[in-house]
């Protein structure tokens, strides 16, 4: 069984420059977490790990953002999928990396 969580998101930043942004978010150093394994899937498909840091004992988190463009919006769809020996996420860290993303790339729009 695993975990699975999935926020979308809608943003005035054009289709065509998301992706770059996106990168950005990804490259960048977190506290608690690192982005490893950070792949493009498609021109509008990413994959990554979460990978905590400091914190042996949590398990890497795959997470995956996709988006398209919606009327004048470009809509982000980011999704996170535990490993699957986790059965719980007891301190709703996986909404918690979602939103991080998401609260970043809200600064770009």
């Amino acid at each position: 069984m695993t975990v699975k969580r999935e926020i979308a998101e809608s943003f005035e930043i054009p289709v065509q420059e998301i992706s770059g942004y996106i990168k950005t978010i990804l490259s960048e150093k977190k506290r608690f977490y690192s982005y490893t394994q950070i792949t493009q899937i498609t021109e509008d498909c990413f994959d990554t790990v979460i990978k905590p840091i400091g914190w042996p004992l949590i398990l890497s988190t795959k997470m995956t953002i996709t988006f398209y463009k919606n009327e004048e919006l470009t809509e982000v769809l980011v999704r996170t999928t535990s490993k699957k020996m986790v059965f719980h996420d007891l301190f709703n860290m996986y909404n918690g990396y979602i939103n991080n993303f998401l609260g970043r790339l809200r600064s770009y729009s």
